[in-house]
């Protein structure tokens, strides 16, 4: 019956719900796994104003980049693992603010 329940929440609920949740990085990753609707609702809360580690924002900025942007980082010295599938979601466009 709760999972009945929980099925038929609109995604503006759903939204309100996991928005309580944001300083629970842990429970909402977990969430996140649930299924395609949750993770569609949860991964702008958790990359509106990322905690984890610059490195892992500044990576997923990257991977992000088209082939020939990722081409001007070799300049820099930056190179980026082959075959990197791009991500899901364009985490980048979530970002409000990040925190350390």
């Amino acid at each position: 019956m709760t999972s009945f329940v929980i099925t038929r929440l609109s995604n503006e609920v759903l939204f309100e719900i996991f928005k309580c949740l944001n300083s629970y990085y842990k429970t909402l990753f977990s969430c996140l796994l649930v299924n395609r609707k949750w993770c569609r609702i949860i991964v702008p809360i958790l990359w509106r104003a990322p905690c984890f580690k610059y490195r892992r924002v500044i990576r997923m900025c990257f991977l992000e980049l088209n082939a020939d942007e990722q081409a001007l980082l070799v300049l820099f010295k930056i190179n980026l693992p082959e075959n990197n599938p791009m991500p899901l979601f364009e985490h980048v466009s979530f970002i409000i603010s990040v925190n350390n």
